[in-house]
């Protein structure tokens, strides 16, 4: 059985655990981390508070066009 499209898979999907762990685990914490310390109130605090959520959602955007292509 001829299997030619199988590595190509892997390492694809290699690619987005990678980036998945990368992007909740350093990056996440580090933004949400910022935010804290940056000691901002008001409509600017409350536009930050989105931010890491904001960044959740291009992840997911960018996993969901890779695998639709």
């Amino acid at each position: 059985m001829k299997r030619y499209g199988q590595s190509g898979m892997v390492s694809f999907f290699i690619g987005i655990l990678i980036a998945v762990i990368v992007a909740v685990g350093v990056t996440l914490p580090v933004v949400q981390q910022t935010i804290d310390n940056a000691s901002v109130t008001g409509t600017a605090g409350t536009i930050l508070t989105y931010v890491p959520v904001l960044l959740v959602l291009v992840l997911l955007v960018a996993i969901a066009s890779a695998i639709r292509t």
